[in-house]
């Protein structure tokens, strides 16, 4: 359906995007006024994110379903609260899309989105709509809330401390690897599990607030950015250093997989897409730029196998992939045999 008309303008798509969203708790004010208002639970902080989806940039059409965009949209902002500790409330969306464009893809969406948000408790309150003339934007404003003083956040960590994350990093830059290694890209020929990594990612809020509760997590972060690249983060903000162990690394057979397939057929010419030799492409997937929505936390040594039941119990699995260290430049990886090695630094940047 396209909207020339006045008919089809900017209030009567607002109306259209208003319309089915779910309601939530706490909102006084809701969509369709100036601005929304809203009612925080008493002794409780507000935690806030905000992130930006570019189509062709974090999302291409030929490879993702509207309704699979939107979930995604909300995963990567449910999994900047989970790694706070927050509880989900509300949101706003903003979107930029062209004039002249089919509106019911942004209607799938916004829509897909809400859905997924409100699955996390978190209802869309108000946003913005505007037409432009370049690929289509998404910006998604959310906001939770944690007990006063009882938020985590990246520091924290101690040396000694235990390095665990949630599911199997690396899985959704697997999926797009191979996604992108066919010619036209397609997700069609890409394992379930890797698919639903990218397509369908988890929300690790429940797990975030079971093990919030316990008190067992010094510090966390969401590995968006690529397993490497956000231990880094966390290492500098909390003055500690890294050792992974490769024996403890969980095996992923999907992972594996996919990483003999990609090694099998590296051509010089797909260079662009894996940029990394034969030999360690599954390390290459597991601990580079992946758009994965896990989180990696840092554990009272003492107390990880309460982390991991509530966890589980959560519906996350939780897996102990080293430790943290006194001398906050170390970044390494123990090898089963006794080598020490360097980890891969370089995750995922938007100015690269």
């Amino acid at each position: 359906m396209k909207f020339p008309s006045a008919r089809h303008g900017e209030f009567a798509r607002l109306r259209g995007l208003i319309a089915g969203l779910p309601e939530g708790e706490g909102v006084l004010v809701g969509p369709g006024d100036d601005a929304a208002v809203m009612r925080p639970s008493p002794d409780h902080d507000l935690v806030v994110t905000t992130d930006t989806f570019v189509e062709g940039r974090h999302y291409r059409t030929d490879l993702l379903s509207p309704e699979a965009v939107g979930r995604r949209l909300a995963a990567a902002n449910l999994s900047d609260l989970a790694a706070m500790a927050a509880r989900p409330r509300w949101a706003t969306i903003a979107c930029t899309v062209p004039p002249r464009g089919d509106e019911g893809i942004p209607r799938v969406i916004e829509l897909a989105c809400a859905a997924a948000l409100a699955e996390q408790g978190a209802a869309v309150v108000g946003g913005n709509l505007s037409a432009g003339d370049g690929p289509s934007v998404w910006t998604v404003t959310l906001i939770g809330e944690v007990a006063k003083n009882r938020w985590w956040s990246r520091e924290g960590a101690r040396p000694g401390d235990v390095l665990a994350t949630t599911g199997h990093p690396g899985r959704s830059g697997a999926a797009i690897a191979l996604a992108l290694w066919h010619s036209p890209p397609s997700l069609e020929h890409v394992p379930p599990e890797l698919f639903a990594a990218y397509a369908r990612p988890e929300c690790r809020v429940e797990a975030a607030l079971a093990m919030a509760a316990l008190g067992v997590v010094r510090a966390a972060i969401d590995i968006s950015d690529g397993l490497a690249a956000d231990l880094a983060h966390l290492c500098e903000a909390s003055g500690v250093g890294a050792q992974l162990r490769e024996e403890l690394l969980p095996a992923d057979e999907p992972l594996l997989d996919a990483a003999r397939l990609l090694a099998g057929n590296l051509t010089r010419e797909r260079a662009d897409i894996i940029p990394a030799p034969e030999q360690g492409l599954a390390e290459h997937l597991r601990f580079g730029s992946s758009d994965d929505y896990e989180l990696l936390m840092a554990i009272d040594p003492a107390r990880v196998q309460e982390a991991r039941y509530a966890a589980a119990n959560a519906g996350a699995a939780l897996h102990v992939i080293g430790v943290c260290t006194e001398s906050a430049s170390e970044r390494t990886i123990l090898r089963r045999d006794g080598r020490q090695e360097p980890l891969p630094s370089r995750g995922y940047d938007h100015f690269a």
